[in-house]
Parts: structure tokens; C-alpha cells; sequence
């Protein structure tokens, strides 16, 4: 549980800018300039401790001051990882740096304060230093190369961290993928994972990741595409594999989503298009069981444990391009599923994406990115890239209420606040009320460009403009409690309007949470 509520927005200053403190009664900010070159800056993240705690993950290949703490460029200016940590008032308290070419894709804490990151590495290895100076190596699989005549990385590996609050790395876990397709000369593409999302839940760790390839320790085989038998490419999968949260053991895969079959044989003159893969992927956890939604085209296979189910959208075989790209919610099973068929439409690139994933009351809210005829509302139909934001009715995944941008739009991140409902795009933010979908406020002051969110309790968003990165940390009112989790014991927790968690009530408007829910209670 959230002791401390924070909004948290970690945004981009202008290049060069140096370090600086502005503090008043919204809360502090402060910046750090980790790259050179704003093309190499990536991996911001953010994520909060039950304390307050701040951490932010990013990209570096120079020295950075940031918080009171000093850092030096990594050997040979060699783009690197890191992620800062500081106290509720923005005072620094450690650093831990990953030396090698990797990309921390999310971060999450549990009630502990521990922080839970996944990743992925591009270099033959990383080295994960701990503030006690101890170091683990994240390895990436190699194989023999006859034109290099040399051993090279054969697969870009997924690794999840566990940190403890104090900076020292508890374990690693490394997934990595190798080749499913034939090796020819023709050939270059390299297997990988690439996380997009974790969740603490109960005992266990969520990850979410697309992938290329085989996964040998999760039994999954990858697609690809076989052109007149001689050359291949893998083509992109989506899964969700869960660890043991005490000390990241136990992976076990538990879904995987694919085209179907798995290998595309690409015929010459053939009219319709045979490398549908599916467009986006996206998860929440609700009572302990994974909820997911995702979009595709095509013939596609979603597993689930040992359940398999078959989805098949129109595709033109007329050369026209003219598909359908339907939008699925899936309750934990492949089987307890509802499907959201969309006209069929031509367009050759859309940023198909899906956000949020955060449950209220039963309900669940998700946002995205969708083009042509609306799947949630076939009344809708856009001939441009537009942003939705949507409510699901988690007992029978019918739509609640589903909102869609009357402008150009690419969603970026979506955050819940209880009674609210924040989704940014490149362009502006948005504010939403969670029992209806009506439209609150709009900002149109603050670019969002490249936005990423993390949300615990609290909003934080990221977005990156130039190469300095800026934290900014107002405080939120107490609507930010929200995506109720059952406690162990079923006893009430009580907390004040600044979130700090109480041992009992006190006079005034206190916080209370069960496994009921969260009410205001004023006690005189």
C-alpha cells in the first residue's frame, strides 16, 4: 500500500540545461542530463515506494549530477543504464548502474519498498553494480559466426532484477531467445525479448513481453516467414510469463499469442498478405488472475496453460490491403473471451497500441491507438491514427463506456486515480471521469511526445523532449488510492489525506480501505 501519494511526472528540458532545484508547496523538482545525444535516450522510467520513495531509470553515456548525487560516465562512454533512487522530498540516496548496451523497459515496487525492473540486453553482457559494490552479469547467448569468424550474440536477452530498497540486487533472472527460423546469409535479424510491462501480484512477478524467435524455457516456439525455402524472418510473438516474487524463481509462461500457423510462406503473386502478427498486447492482474487485451489481424492462436483458442479477422485477398483489425478481452482463459470486430480498412502503417490496464470496482480501463472503424463502438470509424480510452465490465468483458479522440491522436499512457482517469498522447492530456467517460479537463500546454506512465497508487508520467530528463513531484489528493487489493488478513488500513498510513482512525476525513473497497470516513 501507497504511504505517501505523489504525482509523479518526469519530463525532458531543453539540451544543456543544467541541474537544478526548484522547491515550493506543489513539491520539488529536479533534472539530470544521462546522454550526449537525445537519440540515445531511452528507458525513462519511474516508479514509487510505499514510502514515497522515488526511483527513475534511464539511459547514460556521460557523468551525471542529479539529486545530491554525483555519478561518473561509464567506461568509454559506453551507453549504459542506471536508476536513481530518492526520499519523498527529492534527496538522493543511491544509484545502481547496468555497464553494457541494455534498456530497462518497466519498473514496479511491492508493498516493501523492494523494486522489480525488466529489461532488456543488447551487448554480449551487462554488469549490475549494487551499492554495495557487489555485481551480477546479465549474459546474452552467442554463437559461432562463419563470415565474422567469431563468436557473436545470437539473441537479445529479457532479464528481471530484484532490488532492495537500500540498492543491493536480490537476484536476476535472464529469459533469452534464440533463432526459430533457418540461419541463412540472407538472414540478419536477431532473436529477442522485449518487456513491456510488470506487475506485482500476490506472490508473483507478471511480465509481459513481444518476442522473436524460440524461448526455451518457457516452451515457446516463434514464427516466422519462409520465402521459396531459402530465406527467413522471425516474425513478432507476444507473452506473459510470471516468477516467484520472493526470489524470481519459477518461471512459468502464462500466455503466449501468435499468428496461426506459426511459419508464413510467402508465395510470389499471392494476394493476400501472410505476415499477420499481432499489434499489440496488454495486461492487468484482477483477483489474482491475468486479464488481457489485445489487437490483431489475420489468423492469430492465443494459449493459455493447456487451453488454446483459435481467432480468425477478415483479410482481403484481393490485393486491396482492406483488413480487419479486431480488439480482444480475454478473462485469464484463452476460452473466456469477447471479441470486438471492426470493419475492415487499408492502411499500411498504424502505431497500434494498448495502455492502462488498472481495475475499479469491477470495471477495468484501458486505452490505445486504433484506425478505421472503432472495435469498441462501430458507430466510429476515423481515417486517421486516433486514441481511445475505454471501460470493460470485468464480469463479462462487455464494454462499459468507450471514449474516442475527435483528433489526431497516438495514445502514450493512461493512469487511474480512483475517480479519474489521466491518458496522454503526443499532443495533450487528458482527464476523464471513471464512471461515465465524460471529458473533465484538457491540457494542451505540456507536449507528451514519446510519453511512457507508471502507475502505484499515484500518476507518474514520462515524457522525452531533447536529453535532459526532469522529475517533478506535486502532491495528488487522496483519489489517488485506488485499485483496491485484498489484505491478507481482511483488516481495514486507514490513512490521512496525505496517505500516510494510520494505526487507527483519526478525527477529521480519513482513508479507509478493505477488501471492500476505499471510502472517506470523517470522524468527529
Amino acid at each position: 500500500m501507497k504511504k505517501v501519494l505523489l504525482m509523479l511526472v518526469a519530463c525532458i528540458a531543453a539540451v544543456n540545461v543544467s541541474a537544478q532545484d526548484v522547491t515550493g508547496l506543489m513539491g520539488w523538482e529536479k533534472s539530470f542530463t544521462p546522454v550526449a545525444d537525445k537519440d540515445n535516450l531511452a528507458g525513462v522510467h519511474t516508479a514509487i515506494a510505499s514510502d514515497g520513495s522515488i526511483y527513475v531509470s534511464s539511459t547514460y553515456d556521460q557523468a551525471i549530477d542529479f539529486a545530491g548525487l554525483s555519478l561518473a560516465a561509464p567506461e568509454e562512454n559506453l551507453l549504459s543504464s542506471i536508476i536513481f533512487k530518492t526520499n519523498k522530498d527529492g534527496v538522493g540516496q543511491w544509484a545502481v548502474t547496468f555497464f553494457g548496451a541494455c534498456t530497462i523497459n518497466a519498473m514496479t515496487t511491492d508493498t516493501d519498498g523492494t523494486l522489480y525492473v525488466a529489461g532488456k540486453v543488447t551487448d554480449e553482457k551487462v554488469v549490475l553494480t549494487s551499492t554495495d559494490n557487489t555485481q551480477k552479469e546479465i549474459v546474452n547467448p552467442t554463437a559461432y559466426d562463419l563470415m565474422a569468424d567469431a563468436e557473436v550474440v545470437s539473441g537479445y536477452s529479457a532479464f528481471v532484477a530484484m532490488i532492495s530498497k537500500e540498492g543491493v540486487c536480490q537476484s536476476v533472472k535472464v529469459v533469452s531467445p534464440a533463432k526459430a527460423s533457418p540461419d541463412d546469409l540472407m538472414n540478419f535479424d536477431v532473436a529477442a525479448i522485449t518487456p513491456t510491462k510488470i506487475v506485482v501480484d500476490g506472490d508473483k512477478v507478471y511480465v509481459s513481453c513481444a518476442f522473436t524467435g524460440n524461448v526455451a524455457d518457457l516452451a515457446w516456439e516463434g514464427s516466422y516467414l519462409s520465402m521459396d525455402g531459402w530465406m527467413a524472418q522471425d516474425l513478432k510473438s507476444y507473452g506473459l510469463f510470471s516468477l516467484a516474487k520472493a526470489d524470481l524463481s519459477s518461471l512459468t509462461g502464462v500466455a503466449k499469442l501468435q499468428r496461426n500457423p506459426l511459419v508464413a510462406t510467402y508465395i510470389e503473386g499471392a494476394q493476400e498478405d501472410v505476415q499477420n502478427t499481432p499489434d499489440a498486447f496488454n495486461f492487468g492482474v484482477y483477483n489474482g488472475t491475468p486479464v488481457m487485451m489485445f489487437i490483431g489481424w489475420g489468423d492469430l492462436k492465443l494459449t493459455t496453460g493447456n487451453t488454446s483458442k483459435d481467432f480468425s479477422f477478415a483479410v482481403a485477398n484481393d490485393g486491396t490491403g482492406m483488413n480487419e483489425h479486431a480488439m480482444v478481452c480475454v478473462n485469464g482463459s484463452a476460452d473466456l473471451s469477447m471479441i470486438f470486430h471492426a470493419e475492415k480498412h487499408e492502411k499500411s502503417y498504424v502505431p497500434y497500441n494498448l495502455i492502462g490496464g488498472d481495475f475499479v470496482d469491477g470495471y477495468s480501463y484501458f486505452g490505445g491507438t486504433f484506425y478505421g472503424n472503432f472495435p469498441l463502438d462501430n458507430t466510429v470509424t476515423k481515417d486517421k491514427n486516433t486514441s481511445f480510452v475505454a471501460s470493460i465490465k470485468m464480469s463479462d468483458c462487455s464494454v462499459n463506456w468507450a471514449v474516442a479522440n475527435e483528433v489526431e491522436s497516438e495514445a502514450k499512457c493512461m493512469v487511474v486515480t480512483g475517480e479519474e482517469i489521466h491518458a496522454s498522447t503526443a499532443d495533450a492530456l487528458y482527464v476523464f471521469k471513471t464512471a461515465n467517460g465524460e471529458l473533465k479537463a484538457t491540457d494542451t500546454q505540456h507536449g507528451y511526445e514519446d510519453a511512457d506512465a507508471y502507475k502505484d497508487e499515484c500518476v507518474s508520467t514520462v515524457y522525452t523532449k531533447d536529453n535532459a530528463v526532469w522529475i517533478n513531484v506535486p502532491y495528488m489528493n487522496p483519489s489517488g488510492i485506488n485499485e483496491t487489493k485484498a489484505l491478507k488478513n481482511g483488516a481495514a488500513k486507514y490513512y490521512n489525506l496525505n496517505g500516510v498510513e494510520l494505526s487507527a482512525p483519526q478525527k477529521g476525513l480519513n482513508i479507509i480501505k478493505t477488501t471492500d473497497g476505499v471510502k472517506k470516513v470523517t470522524v468527529k
